[in-house]
This record gives C-alpha cells, sequence and structure tokens, in this order.
C-alpha cells in the first residue's frame, strides 16, 4: 500500500474547491471532512472562513480512477468514491466492521467497502520486539489481547507468545485510539499509521501482562 511518504505542499480537492488545502504536519486532533473518522499528525487543511476543513492524506490523496488492490482481498479491485453505495446506513467497513459514513474504497463486484485508513493499515507491525501480521480474520477461538472477546469476520493483527497465537482486533485498536484523540480534544492537544500510533501506548500495556 502507498504511505504518502512525499505529499506535495499544496492541493486542489474537488470537496473543497474555495480554496486550496495546505499539507499541515502536526496539530490539534481533526474530524477527517472525507471518510468522517477521527485522526491527528499529518493531514490537509484549510481553515479560511472560520470553519476548518480537513482530509486524511490517505482521503485527499486518493485516485478515483485508479483501482486500488489490498493483499487481504486478491483478486478484487476497490473503487474510492465519494458516499458508500445504497443503503448507505447500512455500508460496515469489511476490515474493521464499524459504519461506513463517507468517503470509502468500494468493490463494485464482491460488494465490499474499506475505510480509507483501514485501506492503508500496515501488513506488519514490530512493537516490543515483536511481530504483528495483519490478518483477514481474527481467530474464532481465542480472545483478542485487547477487549477480551471473540469478532469472527474481520481484520486482526496476530502474533505469537510461547508458541500461542494472539490476535489484537483491528475495530479495538481504533476504539482505544479514538479515546485517546478524544481525549486529546478535550485538552487541546496519518494514513492508517494514525491508528497504530495512537494505539500503542495501550498495546504495550497490554503486551506487558
Amino acid at each position: 500500500m502507498k504511505q504518502y511518504e512525499d505529499p506535495p505542499a499544496k492541493i486542489f480537492h474537488r470537496a473543497h474547491p474555495a480554496h486550496d488545502l495546505k499539507l499541515v504536519a502536526a496539530g490539534a486532533t481533526f474530524v477527517c471532512d472525507g471518510c468522517k473518522e477521527p485522526g491527528d499528525g499529518a493531514r490537509y487543511a484549510c481553515g479560511c472562513g472560520g470553519d476548518s476543513f480537513d482530509l486524511h492524506l490517505p482521503c485527499a490523496l486518493a485516485d478515483k480512477d485508479d483501482a486500488l488492490r489490498h493483499a487481504l482481498f486478491p483478486g478484487h479491485d476497490f473503487f474510492f468514491v465519494p458516499e458508500p453505495p445504497p443503503p448507505v446506513d447500512k455500508t460496515i467497513c469489511d476490515a474493521c466492521g464499524e459504519p461506513a459514513r463517507g468517503y470509502v474504497y468500494h468493490c463494485f463486484e464482491a460488494d465490499l467497502d474499506l475505510h480509507p485508513l483501514c485501506a492503508c493499515l500496515p501488513g506488519r507491525l514490530l512493537q516490543d520486539g515483536r511481530v504483528f501480521e495483519l490478518r483477514r480474520k481474527a481467530s474464532s477461538s481465542r480472545p483478542c489481547g485487547l477487549c477480551g472477546d471473540r469478532r469472527r469476520g474481520f481484520w486482526a493483527y496476530r502474533s505469537y507468545f510461547d508458541g500461542e497465537a494472539v490476535d489484537l482486533h483491528v475495530a479495538c485498536m481504533k476504539d482505544m485510539a479514538r479515546l485517546s484523540w478524544e481525549a486529546a480534544r478535550k485538552n487541546q492537544v496519518g494514513g492508517g499509521h494514525q491508528i497504530v500510533q495512537a494505539s500503542l501506548p495501550n498495546m504495550e500495556r497490554t503486551l506487558q501482562i
């Protein structure tokens, strides 16, 4: 997956035609006006007119004409669309299982949907010397190392401890990231890596148990 390592300093975006959007390297947490998901760190933003307009990098730089292919869905082409296909209120992300309310990658052939940030999640993480690999389905026989529940059908990061597999649901990592972002917004404190980075402190505590 492309991780937008060298994004342009300024772009024009059809969702905000009145002003160019500028690359902001850091700052307060925000809610993306494209996918409606929270985030922090690098983004494209415009504060003209008193109202801030913000987009995650994957949302701002997505190419609606190019098909996206994901390693966990081999043989399927995903296309960037500004809103989920109808019925919009029933569309969920096939990575995390959460509702898709805005920008989304959609596979018309298989009726699959991915949040832009979920589509950009790294396939492998290294945390405390342990390797976590992204899997299409969490184990139905083992509880999640974060929530303790079993959740079938959605993505998880898997590692091994003393020969035993441990899954961390992507949805649980997003929950932790969201709590971190909300706390930061109350205190006025990019790509899919934003989810990983925001949930790392909780992951570290879990791995020490």
